[in-house]
């Protein structure tokens, strides 16, 4: 009798274990799915990938985020928010995937990512290709370049059936209506300009890097426009410059990015983007190099450019050009 009733009740007490903790699961459950609907309804989702579009393609010189992969974002039980991309460049007429971004945001924490690049080669620095020569602090003008042009001499050995991605910089700060000035006579494509907004003259940058009086530094890019509707959800972007349709527009979308972004997003750099942003309004905006795409050929003849100097060579793909 008494094996009797301790047996009963090890199978109550087994019950109720199994039924509080299926309470549980169905809270934990309830909770999730609560977190998932309100980030999605509330727009929490859509201003993170909004954040993490701007702050990528405003930083790292040329990267542009795959904007047409589902808007998924992970939220975890303790309200960080999680997303994967891949991130591309524009060779020719294709998008060229060159490596995976890894963002993250807590509740009350600051806005992270990293980058996993897939680079075909090693030990070769793409993320920053442009140089800010000292005379250029000074309103002056570069009087000869210091670079050879070997990426010149790399272009005069590859076939006509390919396209390739350049970088240049600028003898002089120009405009980017100049710069597409410049550029209106050659079968090629802009795709985002190195912006100048007061580095080394007005503020020092976190990092940056000088070999005699040139300078790598962290910068602002200028990006085709990329435009967000209600609740910040993606309404539409350009893929390159057009000196048709004009820069304009593209120029003063930066400084609202930059603006929102200092105004929305906890991030590292965000003082200095500060001092970018009071510096392009007091200014003007002002570029000391792009990226261009395009045949081999055409982006050949960009040597006989005066302005342009300190040639870098990117990606090269094979003809997909119309």
């Amino acid at each position: 009798m008494i094996n009797r009733m301790t047996w009963r009740t090890r199978v109550k007490k087994f019950i109720n274990a199994l039924l509080a903790a299926l309470m549980v699961f169905l809270i934990y459950g309830m909770y999730y799915s609560a977190v998932h609907i309100y980030h999605d309804k509330s727009g929490l989702n859509n201003k993170f990938l909004r954040s993490v579009m701007t702050m990528v393609e405003l930083h790292e010189s040329g990267l542009i985020v795959d904007k047409r992969s589902s808007s998924l974002v992970e939220v975890t039980p303790f309200l960080t928010q999680k997303k994967t991309l891949n991130v591309y460049k524009d060779v020719g007429e294709w998008q060229l995937i060159v490596g995976e971004l890894h963002a993250k945001k807590g509740l009350w924490g600051e806005l992270t990512y990293s980058i996993e690049e897939q680079g075909p080669y090693l030990n070769r620095d793409e993320r920053n290709p442009f140089y800010l020569h000292s005379a250029l602090l000074e309103g002056g003008k570069i009087k000869d370049s210091p670079h050879p042009n070997d990426a010149m001499n790399q272009l005069e050995k590859l076939e006509d059936g390919n396209v390739v991605e350049l970088f240049f910089s600028l003898r002089t700060l120009k405009s980017p209506e100049q710069v597409l000035e410049l550029l209106s006579g050659y079968d090629v494509r802009a795709t985002n300009m190195a912006v100048y907004a007061g580095e080394l003259k007005e503020f020092k940058p976190g990092n940056y890097s000088s070999s005699g009086s040139d300078h790598v530094i962290p910068h602002l890019t200028l990006r085709p426009k990329v435009q967000f509707g209600d609740n910040h959800s993606l309404s539409s972007w350009h893929t390159f410059f057009s000196l048709d349709a004009g820069i304009t527009d593209h120029v003063q979308q930066l400084i609202a990015d930059v603006e929102w972004m200092t105004n929305n997003i906890k991030y590292n750099g965000v003082d200095e983007d500060t001092k970018r942003l009071a510096y392009l309004k007091k200014n003007g905006v002002q570029v000391y190099g792009a990226t261009v795409t395009g045949p081999v050929r055409e982006l050949e003849k960009l040597k006989e450019e005066q302005g342009f100097w300190g040639f870098r060579l990117g990606r090269i793909e094979v003809w997909n050009w119309s």
